[in-house]
């Protein structure tokens, strides 16, 4: 008897001990919420961290074509020493076909005002370019390329100027600085940068006419800067 009762209380305590174990094996409410606000609060730090790298990659990706155009439309330059062809005195501005068989891998756009720029739904590795005058009327001795960054929907610019630049009041070809064409930055000869920010950080949106090369060479005040890091904003 007392032996069946030990065994009774026995087996009794193991299947408490085991009710136990199997409550402490699970999660109650409030541990799986404090989880969920820890996963929370991680997603809130990660994600927009995620979003700045893969911005500033497309940026880069921009900025990388651009160089390399502008490499391209230098090494161009050396064959005359400007861009344009010369024909007794008469300057023929260089023809979109010389830039498309010197660097075929960008797709080469003319920026003239009634020419669509580079803009979304284009080519990845469009490039959009403006020869202007510099220091004396159609010296060609000037360039300006545009090219679009889808990831941020911006437009980058890219300036090179072999002479200083003048202001030039009459020109029959485009003009770096005319009557009314006052563009800051860019005293000097070199090589200068500028950006036009995406909707929400620009009073006016980036679009096929003004991710144009020519577009920047009409502006009445374009600001030009320095580097990629530090380049001129353009509105």
């Amino acid at each position: 008897m007392l032996k069946s009762m030990l065994t009774h209380l026995r087996e009794t305590r193991m299947r408490q001990l085991e009710g136990d174990e199997g409550a402490e094996a699970g999660f109650t409410l409030i541990e799986l919420m404090v989880v969920l606000l820890i996963i929370a609060i991680l997603l809130a730090i990660a994600i927009p961290t995620f979003l700045g790298v893969a911005n500033s990659a497309g940026d880069r990706a921009a900025q990388s074509n651009l160089t390399n155009a502008l490499t391209e439309a230098k090494a161009i330059y050396q064959n005359s020493a400007e861009y344009a062809t010369t024909s007794g005195s008469t300057n023929t501005i260089l023809p979109l076909a010389t830039f498309t068989a010197s660097a075929p891998e960008f797709s080469w756009v003319t920026g003239s005002a009634a020419a669509g720029g580079c803009f979304s739904g284009g080519a990845s590795n469009c490039i959009s370019e403006q020869i202007v005058d510099a220091g004396n009327t159609t010296d060609a001795q000037g360039i300006i390329l545009a090219t679009y960054s889808s990831k941020t929907q911006s437009c980058w610019y890219a300036l090179d100027l072999e002479s200083t630049p003048v202001v030039l009041a009459s020109d029959t070809g485009v003009p770096f600085k005319a009557s009314g064409i006052a563009p800051t930055g860019a005293t000097t000869a070199g090589v200068f940068y500028a950006v036009k920010k995406g909707p929400g950080t620009s009073t006016s949106p980036v679009s096929a006419t003004t991710c144009n090369a020519n577009w920047a060479a009409t502006r009445a005040a374009f600001v030009w800067g320095g580097s990629y890091s530090s380049p001129g904003t353009a509105y």
